[in-house]
């Protein structure tokens, strides 16, 4: 987050990542958030820990939106619920009331989130079957 698009743009060209933690600066450059679509590369978005460290002042400022608009596929995370005082409850209602988010784009993403995951394959599909329930 501290790091700015640069830090996301290093990870993407040296490092050839699948997935990055945070990484929403990367809106700064949309160049780079082109390259993060046409690669599937994962951001792994932490919104209440943005708004609380005053990366962004709201919700509502934060570029989740945005970057999933522009194709980036993205994840919905905690970082440190105790840390940040949050749950994913939370997240999703602050993301509903931000972005007027319906069930079927949380469930879109937290499909997103299951392709990305790093686990086997079983449990990709046990995972999968409860989310399409």
């Amino acid at each position: 987050e501290w790091g700015g698009p640069e830090s996301v743009r290093d990870a993407v060209r040296d490092l050839e990542v699948e997935r990055i933690g945070h990484g929403v600066r990367a809106i700064e450059d949309l160049a780079l958030v082109d390259e993060l679509a046409e690669k599937g590369i994962v951001l792994e978005v932490c919104p209440g820990s943005n708004v609380t460290l005053g990366i962004y002042p709201t919700f509502r400022d934060h570029p989740i939106a945005e970057l999933d608009r522009r194709g980036v596929k993205v994840t919905i995370s905690t970082d440190d619920p105790p840390f940040f005082h949050t749950t994913m409850a939370r997240e999703y209602e602050e993301l509903h009331l931000a972005f007027d988010w319906d069930e079927g784009q949380f469930k879109r993403i937290a499909r997103q989130s299951l392709d990305a995951a790093f686990c086997d394959a079983d449990t990709k599909v046990r995972i999968a079957k409860k989310l399409e329930a």
